[in-house]
Order: C-alpha cells, then structure tokens, then sequence
C-alpha cells in the first residue's frame, strides 16, 4: 500500500469536446509509492476492491524484449507485456496503491513460469485490449464461475490469458486458439454448462472467432475447470444464411458493407485440437494448431475475412449481442474498408447450432465519412448508459488519417438503439498534444494521429454515479521517450550498455477521467445549506466533498448514514448546542453552544468545537480542538489522535474501554486544571495500575497517552478520574 493518496501533476493528454471534460490522475513517468508503471497503457477492467476503493486493472502493450524487469513469486524476471493494478478511492477520484496485478503465471503447459524461457516469446508478448467479467454475469451460475480478467497477446500466434483476481494468478489459455488478441467479450449462451467468448483477432483479413467452453469437463474443481477455459470449441462466422439456401456466401467488405445493411449467417466449428497429431508441422506440443493451420481451416469453413478485426464489446442488456470494430485497411480488398467499420453482432445459441446476424452499425468508408467521421475504430465499450464509445487509432497512413480533416486522434459515442445509428456518431475528445510532461518532449508534435487513447470503459456505477458519466480511459503517446521514461528506473535492461526507453518505461502515456457534460458526480463538492434543524446524508445531501451550512440553532448532522462513501465534507452549525456525526475525512466546526460531535466510526477527522463546554468521541487518526470551554475527550480503541482543550477545564479520557491500537496525544494538558479519565477497565483498577514514565502513560506494554510538555511521573491520583 502506498498509504498516501496520488494525483498526477502533470498536465491531460486529452481534452474534452462537446461539453465532456477530463481529470487526468497518473501520468508515465510518475511513480505511486515504490511502483512506477510502465508506458503503453492499453486495455482496462475495473472492480470493487472494497466499499470505498475501486481496483482499474490496466495492460501495458509492451513487447516481449522491453521494459524495465519485473519478478514473480516463483523468481522469474521478465521484461515485456505486463498488467497493473490502480485502487482508487471513490470520494477523491485519487490511486492509493498500485503495483503489479500478478504474482504467479502459468504457461500454455499448465506450468508455474520460473524462468523467461518458459513462454513463447521469453516474455508476454503485447498485451491489448481487456475484458473484466463478473461471476455469473448472465444469473445464478450462468457465465464465469469466477471474477476473470482477459488479456491476450496482440500478435501472430499470440495466446490468451485469464487473470484470477481473487489469486492473482496468470493461465494461459491454450484452448481458446491463436490469434493476435485484441480483446474477447463473454456472450451468454442461455444455459449454465457452457460459456462463450467472442473473440478479435487483430490481423488484416482475420475471421471472427468464437470459443465455447464447457464447464467443470474435467471435473477437477480447477481454475480453468470450472470456468469453462479447459475444454471446448472454436468456431468461425460464415456469412451463410441458413434459412435462404439461394443466399449468396459474402467473403469479405467487398460483398457486405454501408452503414445500416446487414446479413445473416453461422458460426462453423473448425478442427483446431487434433492431440494425435501434436508436435507435427501444424500443430503445436499440446495438439493445438499453429497460426498458419487455424487460418487454412477457417478459410476452408468459408469464413468471412474482416479488414482488421479489432476491440469487442458485450451489449449490458442483451448477454448474445456484441459490438465490434474492425479497424480498416487501405492494403487488402481493393480498399474497400480503409477507414474501418463498427458491426453489431447477434447471436443465437441453438440447440444444433450457433447461428448469427451482422448489422453494420457504422461504416467509416461511406461518402461524408471517411476523413471527417469515425477512422481507424480501435477500442471501445459499449457502455452502462446503452451507448457505445469508440476510440481511435491510426491504422492507415499519415498521409490520409488527418490530412483533410485535420482532426487529431478522437473518442466517439453512438447510439445502437437509434433507428440509424451512424448518424448519432458524436466527437466528445480528442488527443491534446500539449499535454507534454514537464520532463519528456515530444519527437513528433505535428504527426496527428501519434499519440492515441485506449482502454475506455464505463465506471460510472462502481463510483456512485449514473451510468454514462464517469468513463475512464489511457494515452499511448508514442513520440515520448525521453526524460523519465529513460530515467525511471534507470536500468540497462537489455546489457548493452546504453540505458534507454525501451529499458525502463519505453513510451509515455496518461491514465484519466472523461465527464459527461452536466454530470451529477457524487464526489463533487457540492454547498449545502437548509433552514431545517436536522440534515442527513442520503437524505438531504449526498455527503461526499461537500460543504454544510446549518446557522443558528440546536442542529443535528448526520453523515455516516450517507454510505461508505460519505466523508471529506466541511461542517459548519453555528451557533446553537448541535450533535454532529462525522465520517472519515470530515471537518466539523460547532461554532458558539455546547456541541457533541461524534466520530466514533472515522478516521483522519479534523473537529473543532468552538466556543462552549463540547464532548467528543474519538475514533482513530483524528485531530480534535475543545476551544474555550469546559471540554470532554472521549477516546475509543482507534488511537493516534491529537487533542487540544483549549481554554477552560477540560477532560481527557484516554481510556474508555479497550486498550488503543496507538497512543492518543493530549497537546495541552494543564496540570490542576484538566483531568485524565480513564474508563472501562474493571473495579478496582486505580493510579497504581498505571505506569507513568517521560511524557507517556502506560498500562503494562501498552502506552496509551502521550501528554505533550508533560512529565508524568509529576502526576498524582488527584489528576485522573476512574470509572
């Protein structure tokens, strides 16, 4: 744990359009606690780590010879891809903690990874895009039986790898076939035997792919077992109507394109594990086929070849529908996807077989496209709120991406529910190129199109807010390569004795919040005044960041009710005799009267009680202020707080019940004029049961005060008090 919240102070590398705005919190370069992230930021997943932490998994698409090293569990150093993990508290919007999301690999073998040569590529090779899964995401034992996180290597004969987030073990899957991974997407097959991924295979001319996975085949109880990732089929779409014999078979964009058409056709089983013929020409050590033996039996199937198969996405209420971008190629047929095409996939799970329906939600090669609409659609969500956002990046030439245009590298949303989607296609960011980090420059500033964004996903709803409004999203910026991204860590990690980029953070990049325009953000601060005498968090305000006004008046304020989230408010009652319960975070200010101010339950309080005779009850790691006035000190098991009386006759009970995690410290102790109480602790427990020694009291081991300025071995029975 870093323990210290992080914010980055570097300036966005991408700025909102269209009424969106952006928080950037990490920057490449920066370090968090003793972890300092490598560069190209890629694919995300996100979920809740506890009530007030949400955990952001994100891919770094390194390849498998650079980046600093990192070591697993079992001794392994690895350069290359690797995944991070990110905690962000949910009131600030700031990272407490981050490092590396594993701590053990398997290899396609089903073999702990001791050393580097136990994988293909001596490292993980690219790891895109991501997909973060819920258990039973389609209803009770429908889906994953785990919470898993896709990632797989973007390249010829890449694998596919599934991260146990409750383990934080790394399984290669064998079984889901080569393919250079974008990202694979759960689909639900309606029943609870089997699981589905659909499957973006980002080479030119690939087929879509589809993996159906039985479940608990083995029986073992295994990871992979019972997740279904241990046995089952591959398929691939042909564009063969079943029902329409006379249908002719399209074969690529040639034969189906333009925004709004569709096209029927099926999902064909090919015979990509043949065990009998493992370690031959075509087929890999565990049976497996190679790249090039998959390839010729989805072109003997007949299957459709995309221009650039690219991100997938599931519709959230519709568990057999997907999106998918496939990204565009000038090279291959006849250019008839350059600028790249957006398709919605439905897909039907029968009995005999798995039949499914392409609509073409946007065509970015259509007239008044191209140039000035969607290019070279990369990663995307289709998100909570039912709308798809898309991202970005440059796949076709400098020389078209941009020259007409002029636009830089952008994020966009559509609509799949209008009755013509294409034309919802709104701008709402764009890449901002004088988001330089004061110590990096930029190769490359006119280049548009250099730097991209990535891994965009809805979190809306893990932080308290409505779905569509709170989106978060990374920046490759790959003309960046100099100042940190040399210096942290610093190492020569190839030995060839120059210490460069691609030995330590390889390229720069941003981690950051995009905000829908006029979003309601629980963790906005928000001014809240009421002539009402009683204020409740939930209720009258939200009670994260905010500011309460109450006046004059005998007011209560009540913000724990507010959740997990409530805190980090400012409190402010007046004058008048108010109750006030605090959270964590919070600052209250009782103003003139006789205050009770209460945080039995927080942490890191700041409490002031003003003028008047106020009582305080204590949790851990606060500050609390009596002011003038005959003041009363509650302190509870928490400890670690700081207590000034102030003017006036005061008391400090330092022990009310169980012995503090940590010692309370009294600032101000007045000798005959304050009193140390001390509570709960039995009949007969008195002065002589105290050990008195510097300016500490301690009972046996355990030091429970710490009077400043104090040497307590001055002190007699008469000043304490026992209950």
């Amino acid at each position: 744990m870093t323990n210290t919240p992080f914010d980055t102070t570097q300036p966005a590398q991408v700025k909102g359009l269209d009424g969106y705005t952006v928080d950037p919190i990490f920057t490449v370069g920066e370090t968090i606690g003793t972890y300092a992230p490598v560069g190209i930021l890629d694919g995300t997943g996100a979920f809740e780590l506890n009530d007030t932490t949400v955990r952001v998994l994100v891919n770094h698409e390194l390849a498998n010879n650079v980046g600093y090293n990192y070591t697993l569990e079992s001794g392994a150093s690895l350069p290359g891809a690797r995944i991070s993990y990110f905690d962000i508290d949910k009131r600030t919007l700031q990272i407490v903690d981050s490092g590396l999301a594993y701590d053990t690999i398997y290899n396609r073998a089903g073999e702990v990874v001791d050393a580097a040569s136990d994988l293909e590529f001596g490292g993980l090779n690219r790891f895109c895009s991501a997909n973060l899964m819920e258990a039973n995401h389609f209803g009770n034992n429908k889906g994953f039986a785990d919470r898993i996180y896709f990632a797989g290597e973007e390249t010829d004969g890449g694998t596919q790898f599934a991260l146990d987030t409750a383990t934080n073990q790394l399984w290669a899957l064998p079984w889901l076939g080569r393919a250079a991974w974008e990202s694979a997407t759960e689909l639900d097959t309606g029943n609870t035997d089997q699981i589905a991924l659909l499957i973006g295979d980002d080479r030119q001319e690939a087929p879509l792919l589809l993996y159906v996975g039985e479940k608990n085949a083995a029986g073992d109880g295994s990871f992979l077992d019972r997740n279904g990732l241990a046995e089952g089929k591959l398929y691939v779409w042909v564009a063969d109507d079943t029902a329409d014999a006379s249908d002719a078979i399209e074969a690529d964009p040639r034969d189906f394109n333009g925004s709004g058409n569709s096209t029927n056709g099926k999902f064909v089983a090919i015979d990509y594990y043949r065990p009998d013929l493992a370690g031959t020409a075509d087929y890999d050590a565990l049976g497996f086929a190679t790249q090039e033996k998959q390839d010729a039996l989805a072109a003997a199937a007949g299957a459709f070849k995309f221009s650039r198969p690219e991100d997938v996405a599931t519709n959230p209420f519709d568990g057999t529908q997907a999106v998918l971008a496939s990204t565009g190629r000038p090279e291959v047929f006849d250019g008839q996807d350059t600028w790249g095409t957006t398709y919605k996939i439905d897909v039907d799970f029968g009995a005999t077989e798995i039949k499914a329906n392409l609509n073409i939600l946007y065509d970015g090669n259509d007239d008044g496209n191209k140039d000035f609409g969607l290019r070279s659609p990369d990663n995307l969500d289709w998100a909570d709120d039912g709308k798809i956002y898309l991202q970005e990046d440059r796949a076709i030439s400098s020389s078209l991406f941009g020259a007409t245009s002029g636009e830089e590298a952008s994020i966009w949303v559509l609509d799949p529910s209008a009755t013509d989607p294409a034309a919802t296609a709104t701008r709402i960011a764009q890449i901002d190129r004088s988001g330089v980090p004061s110590d990096q420059t930029d190769s490359s500033p006119t280049d548009i199109g250099n730097w991209e964004s990535s891994g965009i996903l809805d979190v809306s709803t893990l932080f308290g807010n409505d779905p569509g409004s709170m989106l978060i999203l990374d920046v490759q910026a790959h003309s960046l390569r100099d100042g940190n991204i040399i210096n942290v860590p610093g190492v020569d990690t190839d030995g060839d004795g120059t210490v460069e980029a691609n030995d330590n953070l390889v390229q720069g990049g941003q981690l950051l919040f995009l905000m829908s325009p006029n979003a309601s953000l629980i963790q906005e601060s928000n001014l809240v005044t009421s002539t009402s005498n009683i204020l409740t968090a939930g209720v009258d305000f939200d009670g994260v960041n905010d500011i309460v006004f109450t006046g004059a008046g005998n007011d209560e304020v009540d913000v724990p009710l507010g959740g997990s989230l409530a805190g980090n408010n400012r409190i402010f009652t007046g004058s008048g005799a108010d109750i006030i319960y605090v959270a964590d975070g919070d600052r209250s200010f009782g103003g003139s009267g006789n205050d009770e101010i209460d945080a039995t339950e927080a942490t890191n309080y700041r409490l002031s009680g003003g003028t008047g005779n106020d009582i305080f009850y204590l949790g851990a790691d606060g500050r609390a202020l009596g002011g003038d006035g005959d003041d009363k000190f509650f302190v509870q098991d928490g400890g670690e707080n700081w207590l000034s009386g102030g003017a006036g006759a005061d008391q400090f009970w330092i022990l009310t019940g169980d012995l503090p995690s940590a010692a309370n410290t009294v600032l101000d102790f007045e000798i005959g004029t304050d009193v140390l109480g001390i509570g709960g602790q039995g009949t007969g427990f008195d002065f002589t049961d105290l050990t008195l020694s510097g300016d500490s009291i301690a009972i046996g081991t355990t030091t429970i005060a710490i009077l400043n300025g104090i040497n307590t071995t001055s002190l007699t029975a008469a000043n304490f008090a026992f209950s």
